[in-house]
């Protein structure tokens, strides 16, 4: 099993856990919810969102080099 399905599995566990907890209104189920939630979140965001992530940080770069050399052409005039 790779690292992304089980992170992902992961997520779809404490969605399961998650939608339990509220069906039934227990309140210990919330918390472990919550520490899961906060675990995967720290922990597999990376290795779920990988491509998501790069793509994001690709843009950001072409963005900041697009607001660099509309500046310097304001500046210049």
């Amino acid at each position: 099993m790779t690292e992304k399905a089980k992170w992902t599995a992961l997520l779809f566990c404490d969605l399961l856990l998650f939608l339990l907890a509220l069906n039934i209104n227990n309140y210990f189920l919330y918390f472990i919810v919550i520490l899961l939630s906060l675990w995967i979140y720290k922990e597999g965001n990376p290795i779920i969102f990988k491509e998501y992530e790069e793509r994001k940080k690709q843009k950001l770069v072409e963005y900041q080099k697009i607001k660099d050399s509309a500046s310097s052409t304001v500046k210049s005039k």
